[in-house]
């Protein structure tokens, strides 16, 4: 298996998450086992780029 290196931006990172997302609920595609961890790190790295967009310890009191 011949491996690469790919450098994205968090835009970049964004939208693939965002067409696997699409493609494996419109086309019931089912990812392998390599795919699967590709996916699991991008949608890590996807949650790491949303905590700093929009702030990772926003709390909410639901109270007032």
């Amino acid at each position: 298996m011949k491996l690469f290196e790919v450098s994205l931006s968090s835009k970049q990172v964004e939208f693939l998450v965002k067409c696997i997302d699409i493609s494996q609920s419109n086309q019931g595609v089912v990812p392998d086992i390599s795919e699967i961890e590709l996916i699991r790190k991008l949608s890590e790295l996807n949650e790491e780029i949303q905590d700093v967009k929009f702030g990772q310890n926003l709390k909410y009191d639901l109270n007032d």
